[in-house]
């Protein structure tokens, strides 16, 4: 009888020990499905932002085309370039190449001369400091020596609208005159024996 009662003892653990094991794998089931919903929203709310930056990276990139090809087409009137960068994935990784196009005919970035890469990289340095926020304040030495003269007029007429309608402060330092033209003063830097003199011009 005793014997009787020590088995039902040990079944009655056995089955306690079962149902606590049953309770436990419902619950790590119910976690289980749980984060599996999670993982699936996590996953789906990934794939919307990435496409919503995808957007947002095109749609800067566009800005940044309209912006520069508008500076190349009011300097060099003449011809017909364009600038649009050409956006390509690899790996999950977006890579941004910089091409210019003149009658249809595609290049690399400075493909066309000197005058067009010096206007693109003097656009673009304006972009990033509109796009960083950093001091409106533009130091340009001999930046446009590769201009050619024909080109001046309308290099130094853009420069003056984007100082105006930006609140940039250019200083360009140049031994081009015809760059005076627009300029709100002009500084000529004489050497003599004494030293380097500043004359005020206008």
């Amino acid at each position: 009888m005793q014997d009787l009662k020590e088995l039902q003892s040990r079944v009655d653990r056995v089955d306690g020990f079962y149902q606590a094991i049953k309770s436990r794998e419902t619950a790590v089931q119910q976690e289980v499905t749980a984060l599996k919903e999670e993982i699936d929203l996590l996953t789906k709310t990934g794939t919307v932002l990435k496409h919503l930056l995808d957007i947002m990276v095109k749609d800067e990139i566009n800005k940044m085309s309209g912006l520069v090809t508008y500076g190349l087409k009011t300097i060099f009137e003449d011809q017909n370039l364009s600038f649009h960068p050409v956006i390509s994935k690899k790996n999950d990784r977006v890579y941004i190449e910089l091409k210019t196009a003149n009658n249809g005919l595609e290049g690399d970035f400075g493909s066309f001369g000197g005058s067009v890469a010096v206007i693109e990289s003097f656009f673009l340095r304006i972009i990033c400091m509109l796009k960083l926020n950093l001091a409106k304040f533009m130091l340009l030495d001999e930046t446009f020596g590769s201009v050619g003269s024909d080109y001046i007029h309308n290099t130094s007429k853009l420069i003056r609208e984007l100082s105006s309608k930006l609140g940039l402060d250019v200083l360009l330092v140049t031994h081009q005159p015809e760059f005076q033209t627009y300029a709100d003063r002009v500084y000529k830097v004489n050497e003599s024996s004494d030293g380097l003199k500043i004359e005020r011009l206008k």
